[in-house]
């Protein structure tokens, strides 16, 4: 999978989603863990400046 298989793209916000954070029961560690609003922590993400929808690329 080209993406995290935690990411899922929704078109009403025009962006990816993680379902990790949205868990109930893991969700506010995840949030704390994960830096929540301040965009995904991978050093790489090099998608931050062109935000699509890329399951299909």
């Amino acid at each position: 999978m080209r993406r995290c298989p935690d990411l899922f793209w929704d078109e009403s916000m025009n962006r990816y989603v993680c379902l990790l954070m949205s868990d109930p029961n893991e969700g506010e560690d995840a949030k704390r863990q994960l830096f929540e609003g301040l965009g995904c922590c991978a050093p790489l993400m090099k998608w931050r400046d062109d935000v699509r929808n890329r399951d299909n690329d």
